[in-house]
Parts: C-alpha cells; sequence; structure tokens
C-alpha cells in the first residue's frame, strides 16, 4: 500500500491554514497545542489501520493459520503446529448395498453371507478400523507446547490464543487445542 496517501503533516497543513501575517512562533506554538488530540488520534488511527493490513496478509489455510499463531504466541521456537484431525483414512471393501444381498448360495452348494466371512475363522473378526478411528468430530487439531516442569499449565495464554483461531478460521470448522511436550 502506499503509504504517502495517508501521511499528513499536521503542524504543517496548521500554519497553510493560517495568514501569513498570523504565522509567528508564538501563535504556531499555541496551534500545536490545539492540534496535539488530532494528531494523537491520527497515531492512534494509523496503528489500528497498520494492525488491519497485517491481518489481511493472514487467511483460513493451514500455513497461513499456522504462522499467524506462531508470529503471535511463540515466535522464538515457533512449536505450535496444525495437524489434521482424522488420522486413518477408510479402506473401502464393500458398500452397504452389497453386504445386504444376504445369504447367497455358491456354486460348489456352500452358502455365503458376506458378513460372517472373516479371515482368520469364523469365530474372531478382523477389523482394520473402528468407525470412530475413522472420523473425528474436529476438523484440525492445534498442538501447542506446554511447560516440562508442570504439563498441565500451558506457556500460552488459551483464551487469546482461541479468539486468533476464531478470528482466521472458517466458521464451518471445528478444532480443539492439544497440549504437546517438547
Amino acid at each position: 500500500m502506499n503509504d504517502k496517501l495517508f501521511t499528513i503533516n499536521f503542524k504543517r497543513l496548521a500554519s497553510w491554514w493560517l495568514f501569513t501575517f498570523w504565522r509567528t512562533k508564538s501563535v504556531l506554538n499555541l496551534v500545536s497545542v490545539l492540534i496535539f488530540c488530532i494528531e494523537d488520534l491520527y497515531k492512534s488511527v494509523m496503528e489500528e489501520r497498520k494492525g488491519n493490513l497485517e491481518k489481511m496478509n493472514y487467511n483460513y489455510q493451514k500455513f497461513s493459520l499456522e504462522k499467524v499463531l506462531n508470529r503471535k504466541h511463540d515466535r522464538v521456537a515457533k512449536r505450535i503446529k496444525i495437524i489434521k484431525a482424522v488420522q486413518y483414512e477408510g479402506v473401502y471393501i464393500y458398500t452397504e448395498a452389497e453386504d445386504n444381498q444376504g445369504s447367497t448360495p455358491t456354486p460348489g452348494g456352500g452358502i455365503y453371507n458376506p458378513k460372517t466371512k472373516w479371515l482368520y475363522g469364523d469365530t474372531n473378526p478382523l477389523y482394520l478400523r473402528m468407525e470412530a478411528e475413522l472420523y473425528s468430530e474436529y476438523d484440525f487439531i492445534v498442538q501447542i507446547p506446554v511447560n516440562s516442569d508442570n504439563p498441565d499449565e500451558p506457556l500460552l495464554n488459551i483464551d487469546q490464543l482461541k479468539a486468533d483461531i476464531d478470528f482466521y478460521k472458517l466458521p464451518s470448522k471445528r478444532y480443539q487445542i492439544q497440549t504437546k511436550a517438547y
């Protein structure tokens, strides 16, 4: 952005607006005292603008969110990590429509039932993954560092961290904060 567009020198502007015969040192000092509040307000607006421009550089993507959290909360070590909440990918075996066919005769005279066809014997099934392992109620997990002396105490301000995550993430995404010892 072009910052020259927003740069205002109020003392020079006030002196330009004065009549030339009023531009004495005492009158200019009086004007500078009168415009002090305006200059102070201008500085706070410019600081807020700078903060808003920095916020606009980041978005909801994983690397961008991780970068802004590390920049604000763990600038030196950069130990805040964002990981995917789903730990395992599902394996396609058959659809429920294929499973609901029931018992069908085989060419050898036996009965084929897809639900009772186990890999190792007929008594104990071998599960690839439980359904709870395949899906998670969270979309991503934020791992934060903890104090090695006291593992129950995180090193960061959790409320401020949650506020920053809520600001940058998409509204439809859910997250969980986990502590991890480094």
